[in-house]
This record gives structure tokens, C-alpha cells and sequence, in this order.
């Protein structure tokens, strides 16, 4: 039996994806994009966009699926770009919610930017503590707007 995506994502995690590949990577190929491809996408994207204090990397891998699948490709087409852009504060809205913030740091309590920062927490284990509950949480998010893309949200 399939794993659901929310758990294979988790997996990937585990096994030393970073978060966003494992986003990325679980759900790309449904949508065209093939695994090879999304985890060299998704790879800077890791540590709070490679460690600069940015985003989380589950809402960065999560935000590549939503634009995959609901990301307008013309540019005269505002109807999609109003749409991705809807579907994006949504997420992201939603993700703040349910965890408190979307940055890297605040979610691990640590700036991985910080010399000597992201091999302690290497060493002391904690994003293997912390980073599976929030790939599993930005997949659950994920799910929720990939099968009611069209509802209406809060503005």
C-alpha cells in the first residue's frame, strides 16, 4: 500500500532531504515535474533559503507545489495570478496559524545563518526533532488547498 504523501514527504525528510526537496519531490511528479528536477530545484531553498534566515523550507517546497499546479504561465493572465497569489496567503496564513510563524528560525529557535549554529544542531539532532511535524503539517496544508483550490478565504 501507498504511503500518503504527507508521510512519503516525511520519509524523504528523514532519509536527508531537506525539507523542501521533500516537499517538492513528493508531489512534483504528479505534476509534471520529474524527481530529478524538483530536488535540484527545491536544494536552495533548505535551512531558511540556504541558511539566511528566510523561509521555512516545507512552506518554500510547498508554495513550488501550489505554483506547479495552480501557477499562471502568460503574463496577461490575471485571473491565475490573482489566483496563485490567493492560494499562497492562504497557505502561508494557514501555516503561521497552525505553527506560530513561517521563517526557519522561528520555527527551530535557531538562526542556521549563525557560525557554529548548524553544526550544533546537527550534532544535538534537532531539526530530525523538529522538521518532520512540519513537512507532515505543510503537506496536511497542502492537501487541504489542492482539493479546494477555489474556495473562499479570508482576505
Amino acid at each position: 500500500m501507498m504511503l500518503p504523501k504527507s508521510e512519503q514527504a516525511v520519509a524523504m525528510f528523514v532519509a536527508g532531504y531537506s525539507c523542501a526537496q521533500s516537499l517538492l519531490a513528493t508531489y512534483g511528479p504528479d505534476l509534471g515535474l520529474d524527481r530529478e528536477t524538483a530536488l535540484k530545484a527545491a536544494a536552495p531553498l533548505a535551512g531558511g533559503v540556504s541558511r539566511t534566515d528566510g523561509p521555512c523550507g516545507a512552506t518554500s517546497g510547498a508554495l513550488l507545489v501550489l505554483g506547479l499546479k495552480y501557477g499562471h504561465t502568460r503574463p496577461d493572465d490575471a485571473e491565475g495570478e490573482e489566483r496563485i497569489r490567493i492560494l499562497t496567503q492562504e497557505y502561508l496564513r494557514r501555516y503561521a496559524a497552525r505553527k506560530g510563524c513561517t521563517s526557519c528560525t522561528g520555527l527551530l529557535g535557531v538562526n542556521l545563518g549563525e557560525p557554529g549554529v548548524a553544526e550544533r544542531v546537527k550534532v544535538e539532532g534537532l531539526t530530525q526533532e523538529v522538521c518532520p511535524e512540519l513537512v507532515r503539517a505543510s503537506c496536511e496544508i497542502l492537501e487541504e488547498l489542492l482539493d479546494h483550490p477555489d474556495q473562499e478565504f479570508p482576505a
